[in-house]
């Protein structure tokens, strides 16, 4: 069935209903979600909106998370269900071969700041060597029928990273909130179906650790195994 969300306040005993209302429109929540991405629920760096692809489509807003994972989030506006998950899956399949060199020059349009310094100042780090190792498509949606629902749940079931997030709109008198319902809680897939699809990697032993320590111009290999260390970086951030 489709998601629902309701809001109540409390009078005393007695819990009134929330009317809920409509978004003028939902461009006004893109709006919000470029300001404040954390609606979502993490932190996010918003390094594109209404960016192009080389197939003449439109990515609603396209942002980096904290470890270096991008975020496509589109909007289903009036769409119908397997509109908008197909336009989802092709941004995913362009998105998920962006490197490095081309999510600066993105960033670059869109933000008034370096990629470098606009990420260390939303997440207090420096941004990693390496970047979009995953990705996470979000449809995001100010209602969601029962199509959808079952169209998303069924992609999860087989690992593609997609999840669909709806915000419901309420009025108290003068104020105004904005409430937020998952289809699916946590960012990937985590079924059993979903596991079964993903590479079969050894478990960590705890105790053998894989590096990228760096060219042997700059540093010894050999040191580092006789004298026991591991050496990386070299820049302010390190």
């Amino acid at each position: 069935m489709p998601v629902e969300m309701g809001m109540w306040r409390i009078d005393g005993d007695s819990p009134q209903r929330l009317p809920s209302g409509l978004l003028p429109s939902e461009a006004q929540l893109e709006d919000f979600l470029e300001r404040d991405p954390s609606l979502l629920g993490e932190k996010l760096l918003v390094i594109a909106r209404q960016l192009r692809t080389p197939h003449g489509k439109l990515i609603d807003l396209l942002a980096l998370d904290g470890d270096g994972n991008l975020h496509v989030l589109e909007l289903k506006r009036d769409r119908t269900p397997r509109e908008v998950v197909a336009q989802i899956l092709d941004y995913g399949s362009w998105v998920t071969e962006l490197g490095r060199e081309k999510i600066a020059e993105i960033a670059a349009e869109h933000l008034d700041t370096e990629l470098e310094q606009a990420f260390a100042e939303v997440f207090d780090a420096p941004l990693p060597d390496e970047l979009n190792n995953e990705i996470q498509m979000t449809i995001v949606a100010t209602e969601l029928d029962d199509s959808s629902e079952r169209i998303v749940t069924f992609l999860r079931e087989f690992g593609v990273p997609v999840n669909a997030v709806f915000f419901s709109y309420f009025e108290d008198g003068e104020r105004r909130y904005l409430g937020r319902s998952w289809l699916a809680s946590g960012g990937q897939p985590t079924t059993a179906r979903a596991a079964s699809k993903r590479s079969k990697q050894a478990e960590w032993n705890g105790r053998d650790w894989f590096v990228t320590f760096g060219d042997d111009s700059t540093r010894s290999w050999e040191d580092a195994r006789r004298y026991g260390f591991v050496s990386a970086g070299g820049g302010e951030w390190y």
